[in-house]
């Protein structure tokens, strides 16, 4: 009866889906409870029962409202990218790195990490490259992990300036990547990460999701159920997506960048270990000292050196350098001979006294 399932909607909201959105809340009940119900129905039931929806809707000054930008019109062709610290699952705050496709408003990237970190973004690139491919324009916060700003000469190192990394991996790939200060630039995102601080953060707590390894592999579920509520449909005539690399190459291209030099003995210090560089066929590659190498630490934290323009595979060295050990002499006394300039110096000081 009407009454029964009334009873069961709202013992449903008030033991298990507290917090929802009232429209959320309906999305649940039909997909996971087999409950379907109008919104007024649903929203006149809830407000009887003395709950009010957590979105209840605020009025809008005119002053406040930015014009929408249009958006562009072909899939891939401008993907907005940034990170959201929140209270997401847990009791932790943790930084949900995602990115949207402008054209569709489809979640094509998303990666929970401890902060906002450039493997957070790598991971995020990853899945797009994946499952779409290459983009052709990044549009990102002005931040140094996408901006490059130049250090001092005193502090400047390959793996401080950062548009050695995230940006090198873009020019690398052929993608374009342009960065903002202003939010309202980059709005899609913006409102991505509101809704998904009321949704995902609803469903994660009704999954009992507590995990950083939890909550990324419950975006894996979530992600096309969002697409398919929020996103437009892709038409991929359309799309400006050009092919990703094999799955090496994508793990060679998320790569951090060091610059290392060569010792005496063909190797290289690097995170506390002494490292040799080898060819295909197991041999150690022989190189002058002083020479400069670069070395790429994969996204799966694999070792690659760059020599030459050829590419290495590293092995922990066993070189060690030589001394030469000199053996202690065996301390005996001197007994000078009985010609000795030292005796006759004694004895010609005896006769003077």
């Amino acid at each position: 009866t009407d009454f029964n399932k009334q009873n069961q909607v709202i013992d449903l909201y008030k033991t298990k889906y507290l917090g929802f959105n009232f429209t959320h809340f309906k999305e649940m009940l039909f997909e996971f409870e087999n409950i379907q119900i109008s919104y007024c129905s649903l929203h006149t039931m809830l407000t009887n029962a003395g709950f009010q929806s957590p979105k209840h809707q605020k009025i809008r000054h005119k002053e406040n409202v930015h014009p929408s930008r249009p958006r562009r019109e072909c899939f891939g062709e401008l993907i907005q990218i940034d990170g959201s610290i929140h209270l997401w699952f847990g009791e932790q705050k943790f930084t949900l790195h995602a990115a949207i496709d402008d054209a569709t408003s489809n979640i094509v990237g998303a990666y929970f990490d401890k902060e906002e970190t450039l493997f957070g973004y790598y991971m995020m690139f990853k899945q797009i490259l994946d499952n779409y491919g290459i983009p052709q324009e990044f549009y990102a916060d002005r931040r140094t992990i996408f901006d490059y700003r130049s250090l001092n000469e005193k502090d400047k190192t390959i793996e401080k300036d950062t548009f050695t990394q995230f940006k090198r991996c873009c020019i690398q790939l052929g993608v374009e990547i342009h960065t903002t200060s202003v939010s309202q630039a980059k709005g899609r995102v913006e409102r991505l990460f509101g809704t998904l601080q009321d949704r995902l953060v609803s469903e994660m707590r009704l999954f009992n999701i507590q995990t950083v390894e939890e909550a990324n592999l419950f975006l894996e579920k979530y992600i096309p159920r969002h697409n398919k509520k929020f996103g437009l449909p892709i038409d991929y005539n359309k799309s400006l997506f050009a092919p990703s690399p094999n799955s090496k190459d994508i793990n060679l291209y998320l790569s951090i960048q060091y610059e290392r030099i060569i010792d005496n003995g063909s190797s290289f210090s690097f995170k506390n270990n002494k490292y040799q560089l080898i060819d295909t066929d197991g041999v150690i590659e022989q190189i002058p000292s002083k020479t400069k190498i670069l070395i790429y630490e994969c996204l799966d934290n694999q070792l690659i050196a760059v020599y030459e323009d050829k590419l290495f595979s590293l092995i922990i060295s066993t070189y060690k350098k030589q001394t030469t050990i000199v053996e202690p002499r065996n301390k005996t006394k001197y007994i000078p001979p009985p010609n000795h300039p030292w005796r006759k110096f004694v004895l010609s000081k005896k006769k003077i006294t």
